[in-house]
């Protein structure tokens, strides 16, 4: 077995074992466990519209008040419920034949009681999911295939680790690095394989995000935000009854938001300096890390705006809200919630800036040392020995 045949099995196996004990292992130990919140909306069932008995609309101050009486069938039985929502509110559900809804069935002394939650959408959701994966294999091939995996890993360690074990009392922010960085490696390691360049882009990737959690520490600090801005937060806040950090969630927040836009910065960066060295083997480290961030400049403009624009799509309503507001810019953004968006976009856009100088530094110094250097009979391939070793010198 060649030396990097076992390199590689070796970086699958602890691949491997890191995301089996997040998600396997310590879930099975009981080392935490999601509590469930106080929500007391029943059990929900799901059920299929047959007939709309009548269906009126009342105007009124607060707006149209839409009562419709319907049938539904739920698990062989048909049951008639009263639905009446408000034009345009968040439980605004029209209702046709053969729509498949979530009833919530509450019993008490008086009876049982049915309401309509939502729309059944799972058949929807699964349908674009299936459009979304074969586009990826179609178009990316086997790299897409393995992209798929990653994005897998990153769920499961989602919700089989971060979210339960913030949940169950677990520090935010801790919880959330740890995850981040075997999200991160296992995303790497399978996505664009065991080698060098991919080692390199996770190291400029871990310190990057170090940095990031450092600057969001202190930011948020700074700002004297409260954590609890959004309204999800303080929901949750108030169904936890304050024993999950909001601060530390707020932090935790940004650094997952961050790791996506971080792996492709410096995977991008790891791999420029690497094919700068494969097309001109004389260059140096100062000349190799010179060339890649002029690469690399060009990326920040390009990722930064993205990560500005991502945030400000999520958070499209918020800003009409505060657009409408009769005040001046200087006191809109000393809003709490407002803040810890700015907060959360210069953060992670901070993260993304240091990344890039991080990550050419590292692959410069390294592929100008010959210590990493680039295979001339695979594209995209580095790998590392020394010059005397089992590797041809880079120059």
């Amino acid at each position: 077995m060649s030396r990097r045949v076992l390199t590689a099995a070796i970086a699958y196996a602890v691949v491997l074992g890191a995301v089996l004990l997040l998600t396997v292992i310590l879930p099975a130990a009981g080392a935490f466990s999601a509590p469930a919140l106080p929500v007391d909306s029943g059990a929900i069932r799901e059920g299929q519209v047959i007939e709309v008995l009548s269906a009126e609309v009342q105007e009124t101050q607060v707006g149209a008040v839409h009562r419709s009486r319907v049938v539904v069938r739920i698990a062989g039985e048909d049951v008639t419920i009263d639905h009446v929502y408000v034009e345009g509110g968040v439980d605004a559900i029209k209702l046709v034949p053969g729509d498949r809804v979530l009833v919530s069935e509450l019993t008490n002394r008086d009876g049982t009681t049915y309401l309509i939650k939502d729309r059944v959408r799972r058949t929807s959701l699964w349908a674009l999911s299936l459009v979304f994966a074969l586009l990826v294999v179609a178009v990316g091939g086997r790299q897409g295939a393995l992209s798929l995996v990653g994005l897998g890993i990153t769920f499961m360690v989602l919700v089989r680790f971060i979210v339960p074990a913030i949940l169950d009392g677990w520090a935010p922010l801790p919880t959330a690095i740890a995850g981040s960085l075997v999200i991160l490696a296992a995303a790497m390691v399978v996505g664009h394989g065991p080698n060098p360049k991919t080692w390199i882009a996770v190291g400029g990737t871990a310190v990057s995000l170090l940095l990031t959690g450092l600057l969001a520490v202190f930011a948020v600090g700074f700002v004297r935000l409260t954590g609890v801005g959004e309204e999800g937060a303080a929901t949750l806040q108030v169904l936890t009854l304050g024993s999950i950090d909001a601060r530390g969630l707020l932090l935790a927040g940004i650094i997952i938001g961050a790791l996506g836009v971080l792996d492709d910065v410096t995977t991008t960066q790891s791999s420029t300096v690497i094919e700068l060295r494969r097309a001109n083997p004389s260059l140096g480290t100062p000349q190799l890390f010179a060339r890649a961030m002029n690469v690399g400049r060009d990326h920040i403009a390009a990722t930064t705006n993205t990560l500005v624009l991502a945030y400000a799509g999520a958070s499209l309503p918020l800003l009409l809200i505060y657009a409408g507001q009769p005040h001046p810019f200087g006191i809109l953004i000393s809003y709490d919630q407002l803040a810890t968006e700015i907060v959360r976009t210069l953060a992670g856009s901070i993260g993304i800036v240091a990344a890039v100088p991080v990550t050419t530094a590292l692959a410069a110094v390294l592929v100008g040392s010959g210590f990493v250097t680039p295979d001339p009979d695979q594209d995209g391939e580095a790998h590392a020995g020394h010059a005397h070793g089992d590797a041809p010198p880079g120059g």
